[in-house]
């Protein structure tokens, strides 16, 4: 159902409701509220689409409508374009699901609100990392890790890769693709160039734009998809890749496989938040605390390749190779950026980029 729609049910359906009370304002003002019926029975919250809307809904939508009873109207869209709403619109919706560095920007915004530890209870199971913390409070939950690492087809490419050096590898020059600045992946992949993954505040790019110049790259990607898109076509043999992009190709039969680098791969994660203006906060409690839980976290682990945030969580054996850190790894075994010194200097560094690197 589209976006209007929905909206236009959830108003029919209050109209009716006071319509024997003779109070149709209230009831607007009630569809509005995201409660159903006044009893807050509705939830909305802001996911992913594609093959992370079916895994989100399979996992987590599901059985805690299930046993909650509380109807999730899931928004479908990125992190920028949940963010932009967030914006305009503060209570656009209640929960926000948004990547690293998208995140840092809508708390520095004052778009999502600390959550109060004692009616999350799942939050206790989940890795010091995944409680995303401010002298406030913890302000967002991790739902699960992902990376980006080395994509490559194994028709074209006979030698796996096992390094961020083989980018620049002759047999490689004209078939290799990377993330845009535009994407996640971009501007850390720079910062990893010039050897300031782990740098705070005073980064310097400028080394790591002019290594990228040296790559005979085919295409800069804007998108995940278009990432696959260029493996699947043939058009790119190898690329700077998202494991929980590459891996779902590989399940549709193509010859794609993901390597997390020897140096590490590059760390981002996707995040629940409460939105600052939310409606239904103890709804949407409940459904941060499940999305927390072993079960939830072991479903997203099995359908989108995410590390688990959870400590408690099992990884099969047969989605091990599959993590973002390879399959003897750990988060430990990532590398992380300081996403607020990416998301403050992104407008210089990216025109940094538009200029140094050739697209």
């Amino acid at each position: 159902m589209t976006w209007t729609g929905r909206g236009l049910a959830a108003l029919a359906a209050a109209t009716l409701l006071v319509t024997s009370c003779g109070n149709v304002i209230d009831a607007q003002n009630q569809a509005k509220s995201g409660n159903d019926h006044g009893g807050g029975k509705l939830l909305r919250v802001a996911i992913f689409g594609g093959s992370w809307e079916k895994g989100i809904r399979q996992s987590v939508i599901a059985p805690f409508e299930k046993e909650t009873g509380i109807r999730v109207q899931a928004e479908i869209g990125t992190s920028t374009v949940t963010l932009g709403k967030l914006r305009q619109s503060p209570d656009a919706v209640d929960v926000a699901l948004l990547d690293s560095g998208v995140s840092e920007a809508a708390r520095a915004e004052k778009l999502v609100a600390v959550l109060p530890e004692d009616k999350i209870p799942a939050m206790s199971e989940l890795a010091d990392r995944a409680r995303l913390r401010d002298r406030d409070g913890v302000w967002a939950l991790t739902m699960g890790y992902w990376a980006l690492g080395l994509a490559y087809n194994s028709e074209k490419v006979k030698t796996p890769p096992a390094s961020w050096d083989d980018l620049w590898a002759p047999a490689n020059a004209g078939k290799v693709a990377i993330p845009s600045p535009a994407t996640t992946g971009g501007l850390p992949l720079a910062l990893l160039a010039a050897g300031q993954v782990e740098a705070k505040g005073g980064a310097d790019i400028t080394p790591g734009l002019t290594r990228l110049s040296d790559l005979n790259a085919v295409s800069f990607f804007d998108s995940s998809g278009a990432a696959g898109n260029l493996l699947q076509s043939g058009e790119v043999a190898i690329a700077a890749h998202y494991n929980s992009g590459a891996w779902p190709l590989a399940d549709q039969g193509l010859p794609i496989k993901w390597v997390a680098p020897k140096e590490g791969a590059l760390a981002a994660d996707s995040r629940w938040h409460v939105t600052a203006k939310a409606h239904n906060t103890e709804a949407a409690y409940k459904f941060l605390d499940f999305a927390s839980r072993k079960q939830a976290q072991e479903g997203l682990v099995k359908t989108l390749y995410l590390a688990p945030a959870s400590t408690t969580a099992v990884i099969p054996a047969s989605v091990r190779e599959r993590m973002p850190y390879g399959p003897g790894g750990s988060l430990d075994d990532l590398r992380y950026v300081d996403w607020d010194m990416v998301n403050e200097n992104k407008a210089k560094w990216t025109d940094a980029w538009t200029r140094t690197v050739p697209r």
